[in-house]
């Protein structure tokens, strides 16, 4: 499991990525980490690491070329 201290909920994934331009839904985030189950989850909450923030990022974006 990963280090707690580099987990946040996809709101607040979203909150960061938008302070660099990268404007991205909440709901769009927790949708591609179910996809992927790319994400921890306790009861109904759900945390991303930075790890698996990245790993979504990237099977994105190759999804995308492959179109």
């Amino acid at each position: 499991m990963q280090n707690l201290d580099d987990m946040l909920t996809p709101e607040e994934w979203c909150k960061k990525l938008r302070k660099t331009g990268a404007i991205v839904s909440a709901r769009a985030l927790r949708t591609k980490a179910r996809e992927h189950g790319q994400y921890y989850s306790i009861g109904r909450a759900m945390m991303l690491s930075a790890k698996q923030l990245e790993t979504l990022m990237r099977l994105d974006s190759s999804s995308k070329e492959a179109e």
